[in-house]
Protein backbone atom coordinates (compact mmCIF):
# COMPACT_ATOMS: atom_id res chain seq x y z
CA UNK A 1 0.00 0.00 0.00
CA UNK A 2 1.37 3.57 -1.02
CA UNK A 3 2.50 5.82 1.55
CA UNK A 4 2.81 9.38 1.04
CA UNK A 5 4.71 12.39 2.57
CA UNK A 6 3.79 15.47 1.34
CA UNK A 7 6.44 18.39 1.21
CA UNK A 8 7.31 21.87 0.21
CA UNK A 9 9.25 24.27 -1.12
CA UNK A 10 7.44 26.78 1.61
CA UNK A 11 10.08 29.83 0.08
CA UNK A 12 7.14 30.42 -2.16
CA UNK A 13 4.91 31.85 0.63
CA UNK A 14 7.62 33.56 1.93
CA UNK A 15 11.75 33.29 2.49
CA UNK A 16 11.10 33.71 6.24
CA UNK A 17 11.99 30.80 8.23
CA UNK A 18 9.10 31.33 10.68
CA UNK A 19 6.77 32.16 7.97
CA UNK A 20 7.33 28.98 6.33
CA UNK A 21 7.45 26.69 9.91
CA UNK A 22 4.47 28.52 10.56
CA UNK A 23 2.64 27.10 7.24
CA UNK A 24 3.71 23.81 7.42
CA UNK A 25 1.99 23.67 10.90
CA UNK A 26 -1.15 25.34 9.15
CA UNK A 27 -1.49 22.24 6.91
CA UNK A 28 -0.56 19.83 9.55
CA UNK A 29 2.42 18.54 7.83
CA UNK A 30 6.05 18.56 9.23
CA UNK A 31 8.39 18.16 6.09
CA UNK A 32 10.14 20.62 4.50
CA UNK A 33 12.47 20.93 1.33
CA UNK A 34 15.05 23.96 2.04
CA UNK A 35 15.80 26.25 -0.66
CA UNK A 36 15.81 29.99 0.54
CA UNK A 37 16.16 30.67 4.22
CA UNK A 38 15.59 34.17 5.59
CA UNK A 39 16.86 35.49 2.26
CA UNK A 40 20.05 33.15 1.91
CA UNK A 41 20.37 29.82 -0.26
CA UNK A 42 20.60 26.76 1.15
CA UNK A 43 23.89 26.00 -0.37
CA UNK A 44 25.46 29.23 0.89
CA UNK A 45 25.32 27.96 4.76
CA UNK A 46 28.25 26.08 6.10
CA UNK A 47 27.16 23.22 8.18
CA UNK A 48 28.38 25.55 11.29
CA UNK A 49 26.26 28.29 10.77
CA UNK A 50 23.34 25.98 9.87
CA UNK A 51 23.64 23.84 12.93
CA UNK A 52 23.94 27.38 15.26
CA UNK A 53 20.68 29.17 13.81
CA UNK A 54 18.95 26.78 11.87
CA UNK A 55 19.44 23.48 13.62
CA UNK A 56 17.80 24.35 16.72
CA UNK A 57 14.73 25.71 15.55
CA UNK A 58 13.80 23.24 13.53
CA UNK A 59 14.63 20.35 15.97
CA UNK A 60 12.90 21.99 18.59
CA UNK A 61 9.28 21.69 16.84
CA UNK A 62 10.29 17.98 14.54
CA UNK A 63 10.41 19.92 11.72
CA UNK A 64 12.56 17.45 9.17
CA UNK A 65 13.56 17.77 5.33
CA UNK A 66 12.44 15.30 2.83
CA UNK A 67 15.22 16.60 0.17
CA UNK A 68 17.75 19.53 0.09
CA UNK A 69 16.49 21.75 -2.83
CA UNK A 70 20.23 22.88 -3.40
CA UNK A 71 20.92 24.69 -6.55
CA UNK A 72 23.91 21.96 -7.32
CA UNK A 73 24.89 21.77 -10.88
CA UNK A 74 22.70 24.92 -12.13
CA UNK A 75 26.18 26.04 -13.33
CA UNK A 76 27.46 25.63 -17.16
CA UNK A 77 29.20 22.61 -18.12
CA UNK A 78 32.33 24.54 -18.99
CA UNK A 79 32.13 26.99 -15.95
CA UNK A 80 35.07 25.58 -14.23
CA UNK A 81 35.13 27.74 -11.23
CA UNK A 82 30.97 27.65 -10.62
CA UNK A 83 31.82 23.18 -10.59
CA UNK A 84 34.93 23.59 -8.07
CA UNK A 85 32.41 26.40 -6.16
CA UNK A 86 29.83 23.92 -6.01
CA UNK A 87 31.62 21.02 -5.00
CA UNK A 88 32.74 23.03 -1.64
CA UNK A 89 29.15 23.71 -1.42
CA UNK A 90 27.99 19.87 -1.60
CA UNK A 91 30.57 18.65 0.72
CA UNK A 92 28.84 21.22 3.38
CA UNK A 93 25.25 20.62 1.82
CA UNK A 94 25.90 16.53 2.96
CA UNK A 95 26.91 17.67 6.60
CA UNK A 96 23.58 19.45 6.44
CA UNK A 97 21.80 16.76 5.37
CA UNK A 98 23.38 13.95 7.47
CA UNK A 99 22.51 16.39 10.94
CA UNK A 100 18.89 16.52 9.31
CA UNK A 101 18.47 12.65 8.67
CA UNK A 102 17.80 13.54 5.21
CA UNK A 103 18.33 11.21 2.61
CA UNK A 104 18.16 13.56 -0.48
CA UNK A 105 20.27 16.31 -1.90
CA UNK A 106 18.51 17.95 -5.01
CA UNK A 107 20.88 18.21 -8.11
CA UNK A 108 21.19 19.24 -11.79
CA UNK A 109 22.78 18.64 -14.70
CA UNK A 110 24.67 20.98 -15.86
CA UNK A 111 23.42 23.63 -18.78
CA UNK A 112 25.00 23.11 -22.37
CA UNK A 113 24.21 26.48 -23.49
CA UNK A 114 25.05 26.97 -26.74
CA UNK A 115 26.40 23.25 -27.37
CA UNK A 116 24.26 20.35 -28.79
CA UNK A 117 23.58 18.12 -25.66
CA UNK A 118 25.01 15.16 -27.48
CA UNK A 119 28.65 17.00 -27.21
CA UNK A 120 27.89 17.49 -23.31
CA UNK A 121 27.53 14.03 -22.39
CA UNK A 122 30.74 12.59 -21.23
CA UNK A 123 31.50 15.82 -19.51
CA UNK A 124 27.61 15.73 -17.59
CA UNK A 125 28.78 12.09 -16.57
CA UNK A 126 32.54 13.03 -15.37
CA UNK A 127 31.15 15.79 -13.54
CA UNK A 128 28.13 14.10 -11.78
CA UNK A 129 30.11 11.48 -10.56
CA UNK A 130 32.70 14.23 -9.03
CA UNK A 131 29.74 15.39 -7.00
CA UNK A 132 28.65 11.74 -6.16
CA UNK A 133 32.22 10.58 -4.62
CA UNK A 134 31.36 13.73 -2.42
CA UNK A 135 28.37 12.05 -1.06
CA UNK A 136 29.72 8.52 -0.86
CA UNK A 137 29.24 6.70 2.04
CA UNK A 138 27.41 9.29 4.11
CA UNK A 139 24.49 7.77 3.85
CA UNK A 140 22.66 10.33 1.68
CA UNK A 141 21.77 10.20 -1.79
CA UNK A 142 22.13 12.52 -5.06
CA UNK A 143 18.65 13.56 -6.23
CA UNK A 144 18.83 14.59 -10.31
CA UNK A 145 15.64 17.07 -11.27
CA UNK A 146 14.78 17.55 -15.18
CA UNK A 147 15.30 21.02 -15.56
CA UNK A 148 14.67 23.07 -18.89
CA UNK A 149 18.10 23.73 -20.38
CA UNK A 150 20.15 21.69 -18.51
CA UNK A 151 21.73 18.29 -20.28
CA UNK A 152 18.85 15.77 -18.33
CA UNK A 153 16.58 18.38 -19.74
CA UNK A 154 14.76 15.46 -21.80
CA UNK A 155 13.68 11.90 -20.34
CA UNK A 156 16.00 10.19 -22.92
CA UNK A 157 19.39 11.84 -21.56
CA UNK A 158 18.01 11.51 -17.86
CA UNK A 159 18.18 8.01 -19.00
CA UNK A 160 21.50 7.65 -20.29
CA UNK A 161 22.88 9.65 -17.20
CA UNK A 162 20.97 7.13 -14.93
CA UNK A 163 22.47 4.25 -16.51
CA UNK A 164 25.92 5.52 -17.06
CA UNK A 165 26.37 6.36 -13.80
CA UNK A 166 24.64 3.51 -12.03
CA UNK A 167 25.25 4.01 -8.88
CA UNK A 168 22.19 3.20 -5.83
CA UNK A 169 23.70 6.74 -4.63
CA UNK A 170 22.15 8.71 -7.80
CA UNK A 171 18.71 8.64 -8.16
CA UNK A 172 15.54 10.88 -9.86
CA UNK A 173 13.28 12.81 -9.07
CA UNK A 174 10.30 14.02 -11.67
CA UNK A 175 8.88 17.16 -12.34
CA UNK A 176 6.03 16.75 -15.04
CA UNK A 177 6.13 20.63 -15.28
CA UNK A 178 9.71 20.76 -16.26
CA UNK A 179 8.81 18.04 -19.22
CA UNK A 180 6.06 20.55 -20.33
CA UNK A 181 8.47 22.99 -20.42
CA UNK A 182 10.46 21.19 -22.95
CA UNK A 183 7.53 20.04 -24.91
CA UNK A 184 7.75 16.31 -24.17
CA UNK A 185 4.60 14.64 -22.41
CA UNK A 186 4.60 13.83 -19.27
CA UNK A 187 3.20 10.46 -19.50
CA UNK A 188 6.04 9.12 -21.80
CA UNK A 189 8.66 10.45 -19.54
CA UNK A 190 6.86 9.16 -16.70
CA UNK A 191 6.39 5.52 -18.62
CA UNK A 192 10.43 5.69 -19.13
CA UNK A 193 11.45 6.80 -15.52
CA UNK A 194 8.84 5.63 -13.18
CA UNK A 195 10.93 2.00 -12.44
CA UNK A 196 13.72 4.44 -11.65
CA UNK A 197 12.65 7.82 -10.09
CA UNK A 198 12.14 7.60 -6.02
CA UNK A 199 10.82 11.33 -5.10
CA UNK A 200 8.16 13.55 -7.36
CA UNK A 201 8.30 17.92 -7.11
CA UNK A 202 4.37 18.39 -7.89
CA UNK A 203 4.12 21.45 -10.42
CA UNK A 204 2.12 22.28 -12.84
CA UNK A 205 2.44 24.17 -16.49
CA UNK A 206 -0.18 25.62 -19.11
CA UNK A 207 -0.31 25.03 -22.56
CA UNK A 208 1.45 28.35 -22.40
CA UNK A 209 4.42 27.37 -20.56
CA UNK A 210 3.18 28.97 -17.85
CA UNK A 211 3.20 27.52 -14.20
CA UNK A 212 -0.36 26.36 -13.11
CA UNK A 213 -1.85 24.96 -9.70
CA UNK A 214 -2.03 21.43 -9.40
CA UNK A 215 -4.04 19.33 -12.40
CA UNK A 216 -4.90 22.10 -14.05
CA UNK A 217 -2.37 22.35 -16.53
CA UNK A 218 -0.74 19.98 -18.73
CA UNK A 219 0.88 17.58 -16.56
CA UNK A 220 -1.19 14.90 -16.68
CA UNK A 221 -1.47 14.61 -12.80
CA UNK A 222 -4.73 12.09 -12.74
CA UNK A 223 -3.04 9.53 -15.36
CA UNK A 224 0.55 9.53 -13.03
CA UNK A 225 -0.85 9.57 -9.99
CA UNK A 226 -3.19 7.18 -10.62
CA UNK A 227 -0.45 4.91 -12.06
CA UNK A 228 1.55 5.69 -8.60
CA UNK A 229 -1.05 4.18 -6.32
CA UNK A 230 -1.30 1.35 -8.31
CA UNK A 231 2.37 0.74 -7.73
CA UNK A 232 2.24 1.45 -4.15
CA UNK A 233 4.92 4.51 -4.11
CA UNK A 234 5.58 5.29 -1.02
CA UNK A 235 7.59 8.51 -0.67
CA UNK A 236 7.72 12.11 -1.03
CA UNK A 237 5.35 14.22 -3.22
CA UNK A 238 6.84 17.94 -2.76
CA UNK A 239 5.12 20.88 -3.65
CA UNK A 240 6.69 23.51 -5.74
CA UNK A 241 3.68 25.24 -7.53
CA UNK A 242 5.82 27.95 -9.30
CA UNK A 243 2.47 29.91 -9.22
CA UNK A 244 3.97 32.78 -6.96
CA UNK A 245 3.87 34.40 -10.26
CA UNK A 246 0.42 34.40 -10.57
CA UNK A 247 0.33 36.19 -6.80
CA UNK A 248 2.91 38.95 -7.70
CA UNK A 249 1.96 39.62 -11.69
CA UNK A 250 -1.62 39.50 -12.40
CA UNK A 251 -2.99 42.81 -11.33
CA UNK A 252 -0.37 44.30 -13.26
CA UNK A 253 -0.81 42.36 -15.74
CA UNK A 254 -4.41 43.05 -15.98
CA UNK A 255 -3.92 46.86 -15.14
CA UNK A 256 -1.46 48.10 -17.53
CA UNK A 257 -2.21 48.67 -20.83
CA UNK A 258 -0.59 46.61 -23.13
CA UNK A 259 1.09 43.84 -20.89
CA UNK A 260 -1.62 41.70 -22.17
CA UNK A 261 0.42 41.74 -25.51
CA UNK A 262 3.45 42.14 -24.22
CA UNK A 263 3.31 38.73 -21.77
CA UNK A 264 0.31 37.38 -23.29
CA UNK A 265 1.47 34.00 -22.15
CA UNK A 266 1.10 34.96 -18.44
CA UNK A 267 -1.99 36.87 -19.52
CA UNK A 268 -3.64 34.01 -21.01
CA UNK A 269 -2.40 31.56 -17.98
CA UNK A 270 -3.78 33.94 -15.19
CA UNK A 271 -7.46 33.88 -17.46
CA UNK A 272 -6.76 30.09 -16.87
CA UNK A 273 -6.49 29.74 -13.60
CA UNK A 274 -8.88 32.46 -12.59
CA UNK A 275 -11.55 30.23 -14.20
CA UNK A 276 -10.01 26.93 -13.12
CA UNK A 277 -9.95 28.06 -9.47
CA UNK A 278 -13.16 30.26 -9.73
CA UNK A 279 -11.10 33.57 -8.87
CA UNK A 280 -12.74 36.97 -10.21
CA UNK A 281 -10.42 38.85 -12.74
CA UNK A 282 -9.16 41.66 -10.61
CA UNK A 283 -9.02 39.37 -6.87
CA UNK A 284 -5.57 39.33 -5.49
CA UNK A 285 -4.72 36.55 -4.08
CA UNK A 286 -1.69 35.84 -1.66
CA UNK A 287 1.39 33.70 -2.57
CA UNK A 288 0.25 31.70 0.62
CA UNK A 289 -3.28 31.33 -0.97
CA UNK A 290 -1.69 30.09 -3.95
CA UNK A 291 0.54 27.78 -2.26
CA UNK A 292 -2.25 26.33 -0.42
CA UNK A 293 -4.26 25.44 -3.71
CA UNK A 294 -1.41 23.38 -4.42
CA UNK A 295 -1.65 21.42 -1.32
CA UNK A 296 -5.70 20.92 -1.36
CA UNK A 297 -6.03 20.22 -5.21
CA UNK A 298 -2.81 17.48 -4.69
CA UNK A 299 -4.93 15.90 -2.07
CA UNK A 300 -8.26 15.72 -4.42
CA UNK A 301 -6.14 13.72 -6.90
CA UNK A 302 -4.70 11.88 -4.94
CA UNK A 303 -8.40 10.89 -3.28
CA UNK A 304 -9.33 10.79 -7.23
CA UNK A 305 -6.89 8.39 -7.97
CA UNK A 306 -7.94 6.07 -4.81
CA UNK A 307 -4.97 6.81 -2.30
CA UNK A 308 -6.13 5.87 1.28
CA UNK A 309 -4.09 7.66 3.67
CA UNK A 310 -3.48 6.03 6.94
Amino acid sequence: MSKITISGFYDEIGGNLNTQIAAIKELGESYLCPRNIDGKNIADFTFEEFKEKVYPVLSSIGIKFSSIGSPIGKVGIDDEEGFEKQKKQLAELVKIAQLMECEYIRIFSFYYGDKKPADCHDKVVKRLKEFLNIAKGSGVKLMHENEKKVYGDEPERVLAIYNDIADEDFVLCFDASNYVQCNVNPIKAFDMLKDYVVYYHIKDCSKYKVEVPVGTGEGCYEHILSELIKRNYTGFMTLEPHTFKYSMMKLPVYLFPFMPLILKNYFKAFRLIDKKMGVKALKHISRKEVFFWQYKNLKKLLKKAGYVNE
